[in-house]
């Protein structure tokens, strides 16, 4: 009997191909052969990615055609031409009753575009002897000037500065790659006598460049207001665009204008005055500053030496360079906020203030005689410290006629104590000082500004490992030993006194405006702090101040027809050998409108010099200032000392 074997096949033509015994073979494997469908999630999922990709193409498109075509064709532009940034007219700079202090004269360069000049039968020899002479340069020296620099640069200056007749003539042959290119040259009027207020610009530097701002060809101001409101007087720039076809333009736009607090006659008397003062002495280091107590706005500012800042403009000379940043005189400092100084007894209306605040005196408390103070020495008992007064003097002191004759005497009781009297002592004289801001910067819109130092026990023993001694305490009583402050300080807390006790910050700028006049922003009065003594106080040391001039050491301010308060002093800087003299005043007494400082370095034997010169500014301005700008003569007898009381 013959068995047969069944064979399995599978056709692929069959439509059902799938064996009923496969089926049952398959459910026992991991592996299903039978179809499952896509989920919808997928569909959805590469829909949405699909949007999102043309969105983004979409908009990247559309900001590139339509939101960005000016600025990517003016790249474009740019691109396919050669571009010279003109700079931009530098705002110009007025004192507070709008004089022009500082202007903008045009100029014109000789520009080179590079490209345009490798063509052989530009630089002809006789294109090159042409420009040569016009310019007044030898031939070979300007050819080689031009071969070297187009191979540098695509765009230089070939020259600076033409004047007119160098202009047209220019013009007039018109040499392809040459181009006549305006310009402006920055001149300031009087320049030695507002150059410590105005400041000078100088070429940028590749520091500067970082700020994109600027330009290889640019100018920034160095010093100065003209480096404290550089990003308002700078200006936007202008371009030329040199293509094939011609030039096209885009004028630059000016820089804003800065109105200042100065009174031009005013700083061209303190100056004047100053400076003859310090010839005919054979001195030049000094300073001074006169504000309005009002308002904290400077009206004049002078520090010697001076500088001229138009020798700036043109580039200095090597001798330039030296005179003014390795002269040990240091022209460009500017003294009356960045120096540091003693005092003297300049300081004495502040101290006397905190005398009476914390009860040391009353105002008709005396001592006996301006002599000395001797203070025993306990490591030599032989050789005991003695503290003595600038003269002998002798009699009754109150604090009228201390103030009047500059007795240090009560001023180092006052401040150091002296046997049974306490005295304020260094921790108190330190506390009046910070709190009236001696030891901070007070803000004026200047650069370099310093802060003053007010010496303690704890910095002298950090400092030199020493204690702090009595002796110490009545250095700084009198304005000397570590005490330091600016006359800008100086001047600023006597302004306090004058106007009834509010510290106001010094100012410059008044309003910045546009080329049509307007108001881009404007600095009103600023309080920074009031002085940390009662009312009272404060009009007693103003009392003690006018009694200086009635019948003390500011007596040559007598004949001036308006009550005066000030304090004159003297500094010893190097004992025995270099006198700084001081002084410090405020007029009208009654309603002040002035404040000023003046301080002489190494005034020498000559140590009324700053008196005299506050003297003549002070008599002039009360006099021929005030009398040609119409001011009543019910004001000379409204502030007048010389009333009919006073001649009963």
């Amino acid at each position: 009997m013959f068995k047969f074997k069944k064979e399995y096949k599978i056709s692929i033509s069959s439509d059902d191909w799938v064996a009923p015994e496969e089926t049952l073979l398959d459910s026992g494997s991991q592996h299903s052969d039978i179809e499952k469908p896509i989920p919808n999630s997928v569909f959805s999922f590469t829909f949405v990615a699909a949007c999102l990709v043309a969105g983004v193409l979409f908009i990247f498109t559309a900001k590139l055609s339509v939101v960005n075509y000016k600025h990517l064709a003016s790249l474009s532009f740019q691109n396919s031409t050669a571009n010279f940034f003109i700079p931009p007219p530098r705002g110009l700079i007025f004192d507070r009753n709008e004089i022009v202090l500082v202007k903008n004269v045009p100029s014109f360069d000789l520009l080179v575009i590079s490209r345009e000049i490798k063509d052989a039968s530009v630089l002809t020899a006789a294109n090159l002897s042409k420009l040569a002479t016009i310019l007044k340069m030898p031939e070979e020296e300007f050819k080689h000037s031009i071969s070297e620099q187009s191979g540098q640069s695509s765009i230089f200056i070939a020259a600076e500065n033409l004047t007119k007749e160098q202009l047209l003539e220019i013009t007039y042959i018109s040499p392809r790659g040459f181009y006549v290119v305006p310009n402006i040259k920055r001149n300031y009027i009087d320049g030695h006598q507002f150059s410590q207020i105005i400041g000078y610009i100088g070429k940028v530097n590749k520091d500067d460049l970082r700020d994109r701002y600027y330009k290889p060809t640019d100018v920034i101001g160095r010093l100065g207001l003209e480096a404290q409101y550089e990003k308002y007087l700078r200006g936007e720039h202008g371009t030329i665009f040199f293509k094939e076809d011609g030039s096209e333009n885009q004028d630059p736009k000016s820089g804003r204008n800065l109105v200042l607090s100065i009174d031009y006659e005013l700083q061209k008397k303190l100056y004047s005055s100053l400076f003859e003062a310090l010839k005919v002495s054979n001195i030049d280091k000094a300073s001074a500053v006169i504000q309005n107590p009002q308002t904290g706005e400077i009206l004049a500012m002078v520090s010697f030496p001076d500088y001229d800042n138009n020798s700036f403009i043109s580039g200095l000379s090597q001798k330039d360079f030296e005179r003014f940043f390795k002269n040990k005189s240091k022209p460009l400092f500017n003294r009356v906020i960045s120096g540091l100084y003693n005092p003297g007894s300049t300081i004495k209306p502040f101290l006397a203030m905190a005398i009476l605040e914390e009860g040391i005196f009353t105002p008709t408390d005396n001592i006996r005689d301006c002599v000395n103070l001797i203070l025993p020495n306990p490591y030599d008992p032989d050789n005991p410290a003695i503290f003595g007064n600038w003269r002998a003097e002798h009699g009754l002191f109150n604090l009228r006629k201390a103030m009047a004759n500059s007795c240090n005497i009560y001023f180092f009781i006052g401040g150091g104590g002296y046997k049974d009297i306490k005295g304020l002592g260094v921790e108190k004289i330190a506390k009046y000082l910070g709190l009236s801001l001696a030891d901070k910067k007070l803000g004026i819109d200047l650069p370099a500004e310093e802060k003053g130092f007010v010496p303690t026990p704890n910095w002298k023993h950090r400092e030199t490992g020493e204690g702090w001694y009595q002796g110490d305490t009545y250095n700084i009583s009198i304005g000397q030993g570590d005490l330091l402050v600016t006359p800008l300080w100086i001047n600023s807390y006597v302004s306090a006194i004058a106007n009834g006790g509010t510290l106001l910050k010094p100012r410059l700028v008044n309003k910045i405006t546009d080329q049509n006049k307007n108001i881009i922003a404007s600095f009103d009065t600023q309080e920074l702090t009031d002085l940390p003594f009662n009312k009272d106080n404060i009009n007693e040391v103003r009392s003690a101040m006018e009694e200086t001039v009635l019948s003390g050491t500011a007596q040559l301010l007598k004949d001036i027809p308006v009550r005066i308060g000030a304090k004159t002093g003297t500094a010893e800087v190097i004992k025995g050998s270099r006198v700084n003299s001081l002084i410090t005043a405020f007029a009208p007494f009654e309603n002040p409108k002035l404040t000023i400082t003046i301080l002489v370095e190494d005034s020498g034997r000559d140590q009324g010099i700053a008196v005299r010169t506050a003297h003549n500014v002070l008599k002039w301005y009360f006099t021929e200032s005030l009398v040609n700008n119409a001011c009543s003569i019910e004001f000379l007898l409204t502030h007048s000392r010389m009333t009919m009381i006073d001649t009963m």
